[in-house]
């Protein structure tokens, strides 16, 4: 079989999900429409927010229901980062060359497959707890951690409310608004979550794209799908490994997560796979359609071969021009949900896989990705 895939550097996990709005009122917060707003979850925080900071205090005022003096001491508070604002800063790639082996190496490798061994052993009960629950394996979830955080060694130590209003109103790429206007609609989030006392704000750090904790969750993400695990009130993705455990779950779960149904599927791809790459991130396919121009497996009755859960991906070594193919089930595409990326989602898959090996090797019983 030839070799391959799909290089996208690891793009910032920037989850635009919908959030729930407090119900809390004050004097100070601007009702001029008293009508209540009819956008509800991922359009509430996909709708637009001025770049005018006073215009933008009172919409998120209407929006999460507010007091206008406390989202005006938040960003009283928030510094420009310059920092952040150049990592983010648009950068020459044409001639970068998509490498498979080289992306999956920075993941699959020594280190991580130890601190994802001593992170298993080590929180052996919440994730057997999060995998009953969420139906999503262990496996994975320690993989997702691994490859974003190296097990929180790696987390972060930009202010969450710096780096998201310096990318919010100071973005570096003027030719696309759309980035800055996401930037501000997280920092809408950072400010309901820190006014519901579900998230500290103020003190919080992480990437400089505003991720924070051990599976660097941007701020809508944790609106709806942080869990508050350990019950103290709060979603502490940073210092809570539970709480962080649980919430990868969730978000895995709540984007479609199949439970016993593997990453990949087990079998052989027809000839000329690449006829089958739409580069899409939603599975098109069906075991029947594959099966007729080719495909071949000696597994009956899984889950993975009814419906259309399947797509034939590819994974480029575009230096010394192979190509792997593989047929990705629907939970690949499921963490494609978490990072926008073939590579990445390859690299989380095959990662979870060695780490649920080594489990096997020391005789514990365990769900396979």
């Amino acid at each position: 079989m030839k070799k391959v895939a799909h290089f996208a550097l690891l793009a910032l996990s920037s989850l635009l999900l919908s959030a729930c709005a407090s119900q809390t009122s004050s004097p100070d917060i601007d009702n001029r429409d008293s009508t209540p707003p009819a956008k509800t979850g991922w359009q509430v925080e996909n709708s637009t927010l001025s770049s005018d900071k006073a215009t933008f205090i009172k919409q998120v005022s209407n929006r999460y229901n507010i007091p206008k003096s406390f989202i005006e001491d938040m960003l009283a508070r928030a510094q420009i980062n310059n920092r952040a604002i150049a990592l983010m800063s648009p950068k020459k790639t044409s001639s970068i060359k998509r490498h498979w082996p080289t992306y999956r190496n920075r993941f699959v490798e020594p280190i991580r497959i130890r601190k994802g061994t001593a992170f298993w052993h080590n929180n052996q009960s919440t994730l057997a707890a999060a995998e009953k629950k969420y139906g999503v394996p262990a496996a994975i979830i320690a993989g997702i951690i691994g490859v974003e955080t190296v097990y929180g060694e790696q987390m972060g130590s930009f202010s969450v409310l710096d780096a998201l209003y310096s990318l919010g109103f100071y973005h570096p790429d003027p030719s696309r608004p759309e980035k800055a206007q996401m930037f501000r609609n997280q920092l809408a989030a950072l400010i309901e979550l820190t006014h519901k006392g579900k998230f500290d704000g103020f003190t919080a750090l992480g990437s400089f794209a505003g991720a924070s904790g051990l599976g660097q969750f941007m701020p809508i993400s944790i609106l709806h799908y942080g869990v508050d695990a350990d019950k103290d009130g709060k979603v502490d993705l940073r210092n809570s490994t539970k709480n962080a455990i649980y919430s990868v779950a969730n978000f895995l779960s709540q984007h479609g997560w199949q439970a016993n149904m593997p990453v990949f599927a087990p079998a052989r791809l027809p000839s000329s796979p690449a006829r089958f790459v739409n580069g899409g991130l939603e599975p098109s396919m069906s075991w029947q359609e594959l099966q007729t121009q080719g495909a071949t497996t000696s597994t009956q009755g899984q889950a993975w071969q009814h419906g259309k859960n399947l797509g034939v991906i590819d994974l480029k070594d575009e230096v010394n021009g192979n190509t792997e193919y593989r047929i990705a089930t629907q939970n690949f595409f499921v963490i494609t949900k978490y990072n926008r990326s073939y590579f990445y989602a390859a690299s989380v898959a095959d990662l979870a896989s060695v780490l649920a090996r080594q489990q096997i090797s020391q005789g514990k019983i365990i769900t396979l990705p």
